[in-house]
């Protein structure tokens, strides 16, 4: 039996009571940096046996977890910080276990992913998780040049020593009232959160009004020209109406517009009374 465990992205107090228990059952924990999860485990007072599980060794790894599994042991794994296996390590032994009819489950917790939409205050109902940004800046910029044309908003992990290159690039490719949010430290003592244009993010990095120091995400709502150009009105949704049923109709609408199906599955209805 294999256990995914989401560990804290920063304060330790969120870890779950399933997960402090979980761990104190289980055979063997791997941990993608076992001094990272020697931490974890003390604070909880956990004495397990600790083996990493990281990039540069995750076949071998992957082939010990399979064969202590199938001998009938109980393995953990952890990330440093949030969810394994979501731009961590942990995909093909995942692919191992579907293939070989090996039992995992996933014990749920913090998400800086979660954590970072709900705290920008951006839309919520249609999100993209795109990882690290590449560090090189003719990449970034294409990535820029794509989101342009974006209706929902777009999360990147980033570091602190390349943000301001980043938000540099993002304010001269993106339109200036397309809305940014920069998350930081998230969960832990010092967490800020910046919320404005992509203008008004660029001169708060441009004048070191935001501290480049610990764990950032970007998050980048465009919307789009469609979005923009019309209005949730009468005029606008009646002659879909005229071709599609209320259900079609909100879900084509909904994917022109910034609106949600919900939003505009609802307004149909009032309109086709």
């Amino acid at each position: 039996m294999l256990y995914i465990i989401c560990t804290p992205i920063g304060n330790l107090n969120d870890f779950s009571l399933r997960s402090i228990n979980t761990l104190n059952e289980v055979d063997i924990i791997f941990a993608e940096d076992t001094r990272v999860a020697s931490k974890l485990l003390q604070y909880f007072d956990i004495q397990k046996k600790t083996k990493p599980f990281h990039e540069h060794n995750e076949v071998k790894a992957s082939d010990e977890i399979i064969k202590l599994i199938k001998s009938g042991g109980t393995v953990a794994l952890l990330s440093d910080a949030g969810a394994p296996i979501i731009s961590d390590p942990g995909y093909p032994l995942i692919q191992r276990c579907i293939k070989e009819d090996i039992y995992f489950t996933v014990l749920p917790g913090p998400s800086a992913v979660i954590n970072a939409v709900i705290l920008s205050g951006l839309p919520s109902d249609k999100f993209l998780f795109n990882g690290f940004l590449p560090k090189q800046t003719e990449a970034k910029r294409k990535i820029a040049l794509k989101l342009q044309n974006s209706d929902l908003t777009n999360i990147y992990f980033e570091s602190a020593k390349r943000i301001s290159k980043t938000i540099s690039i993002f304010f001269e490719v993106l339109k200036p009232d397309t809305q940014v949010a920069i998350c930081r430290e998230m969960t832990k003592e010092f967490e800020s959160v910046y919320r404005g244009t992509i203008d008004e993010i660029f001169a708060l990095v441009k004048n070191n009004q935001i501290k480049l120091l610990g764990e950032f995400v970007i998050l980048v709502y465009p919307g789009s020209y469609l979005s923009t150009s019309f209005n949730l009105d009468e005029n606008f949704c009646r002659p879909f109406l005229n071709y599609l049923s209320p259900t079609d109709a909100s879900k084509l609408i909904a994917k022109i517009t910034s609106f949600s199906k919900q939003e505009v599955y609802k307004f149909l209805l009032e309109i086709s009374k």
